[in-house]
């Protein structure tokens, strides 16, 4: 549940939020306004850790969402929204090229 809070507390303001958010935000203990909203952005591709931020880096030059992508395809069918984007980036996913 605090993840779900950490995630919505980048959403908000700073006038939106307790100062001691503010203040864990700008020392790096959860995500902050600016590194999340790289998620939101085209295209889409990664930075998908919501909770401090810190693993995005690695995860992102890994594969790894990539391939969790891959995985939830193959269960359920449902596209990134990456994907919908680029075409070559979901051909090149399904073919297990997760870098």
């Amino acid at each position: 549940i605090m993840s779900q809070e950490l995630h919505k507390w980048s959403h908000m303001t700073k006038k939106e939020v307790p100062e001691w958010v503010n203040t864990m935000q700008n020392v790096g203990i959860s995500i902050g306004r600016i590194a999340h909203a790289k998620h939101h952005m085209a295209p889409y591709d990664g930075n998908y850790c919501i909770v401090s931020g810190v693993c995005n880096e690695v995860l992102d030059n890994s594969g790894f969402f990539r391939w969790m992508e891959h995985r939830v395809y193959d269960i359920n069918g449902v596209e990134a929204n990456s994907w919908k984007l680029d075409p070559e980036l979901k051909a090149k996913t399904l073919r297990g090229e997760y870098r």
